[in-house]
């Protein structure tokens, strides 16, 4: 089988991330593609708004029914900082070499992360575009050698610039969110971040 991983803190759940899960899962023929939200993500800690279960049960409902899609508490039940690396090494022995899915404004900082150099070397690494420069990528690859042939750029893939800073953000100034985020959970997401701001 081949098992894609796609991590986040997921603060919160919106339809870009539903966008791109379904088109990794379709660009790489994927038999199964899990969904990994962070419990306390290493480079963010202190700075999550939404805790663990409320950010995993969001995404068990924006992503339900959805096929071929896993939605896993993997990380929170280890109530630890989230490492990709470890996680990765577990997963590793149930499946054997796995694809693990970033966005590019994430592979621009994985020099700051855990063992990065091992875990670029263990995975089949997919980026998808998100605007941040050949300039920095090319400088990047030369860095690694020849760890950049484990590193895919996807080409003619939809780029996407929601996040979800724009949707906090957004709430914070009383726009609407339609059509950012799953229409189950709009509700919810706006009621949580209008009042996490007001606490």
């Amino acid at each position: 089988m081949k098992i894609g991983i796609y991590g986040g803190t997921f603060d919160p759940i919106h339809n870009g991330h539903l966008i791109i899960a379904i088109s990794m899962i379709e660009s790489l023929n994927l038999d199964k593609l899990m969904i990994m939200p962070t419990y306390i993500p290493p480079h963010k800690e202190g700075v999550v708004n939404a805790n663990f279960n409320k950010r995993f049960k969001w995404a068990k409902r924006a992503f339900s029914g959805i096929d071929k899609i896993e939605v896993s508490d993997f990380e929170g039940r280890k109530k630890s900082i989230s490492y990709t690396f470890d996680t990765i090494c577990y997963f590793e022995k149930l499946y054997g070499k796995l694809v693990y899915i970033i966005g590019e404004d994430s592979l621009v900082n994985i020099e700051k992360w855990y063992r990065y150099k091992e875990l670029i070397e263990r995975v089949e690494l997919w980026v998808y575009p998100r605007y941040c420069g050949n300039d920095y990528l090319f400088s990047l690859f030369k860095r690694l050698g020849k760890l950049s042939t484990n590193i895919h750029i996807l080409e003619k893939f939809p780029l996407l610039q929601i996040s979800s800073t724009l949707i906090r953000n957004r709430i914070e100034k009383g726009l609407t969110i339609r059509g950012y985020v799953p229409e189950g959970i709009e509700k919810e997401i706006i009621d949580f971040y209008s009042n996490a701001k007001k606490s």
